[in-house]
């Protein structure tokens, strides 16, 4: 399901958009596990409005330890399947009480231009895991604009897959007032 909205924000006049897909299901383990393999995930998605990324929120089933983790984000070749030049990178702590909810990454403003096409990679640093949820697996390809993406330390080059996606959302500032240098 792709949900878009857009919302006036009274303190900056502005407007957002929202765009993902954010039907909970199974989870992906990403993080250092016992066997001593460090897993990653990421997500292919494609920009619905020109703007400026605000954030993209996962939604976290399960947490082990308290890992720092980091999401970053990339310009990507949907034709080659390549990720270009890193855009931006946050870091940010989690702990067990985010289990069960959305977890806001804060990006610090990427322009994006509708129609091409971005990715987000995360990983987990400092002993922990995290169980990002996965879009229920009842529906092929529930996210038609974008791509999962599974990687690991014994497979850095990681893996698509078009049948699969990961719940996300994300938000971008459409405000008029926007200027981009």
């Amino acid at each position: 399901m792709l949900g878009f909205s857009s919302s006036p924000s009274p303190s900056h006049h502005s407007k957002t958009v929202s765009f993902g897909n954010s039907n909970i299901g199974p989870y992906y383990w990403v993080g250092h596990c016992h066997n001593g393999v460090d897993y990653y995930a990421g997500q292919t998605f494609q920009i619905p409005e020109k703007g400026v990324l605000q954030k993209i929120k996962l939604y976290c089933s399960l947490i082990q330890g308290s890992p720092h983790a980091t999401l970053s984000i990339y310009d990507f070749d949907e034709v080659n399947h390549i990720w270009k030049s890193k855009r931006n990178e946050t870091i940010k702590t989690i702990t067990p009480s985010f289990e069960n909810q959305w977890i806001e990454f804060e990006i610090q403003g990427i322009e994006v231009h509708k129609g091409e096409c971005y990715g987000f990679k995360l990983t987990c640093q400092k002993g922990g895991m995290m169980a990002l949820a996965e879009c229920p697996w009842d529906k092929p390809n529930p996210y038609a604009e974008g791509e999962e993406w599974v990687g690991s330390s014994s497979l850095p080059e990681g893996k698509f897959q078009k049948e699969f996606d990961f719940a996300f959302q994300g938000e971008i500032d459409i405000s008029t007032k926007t200027q981009f240098l």
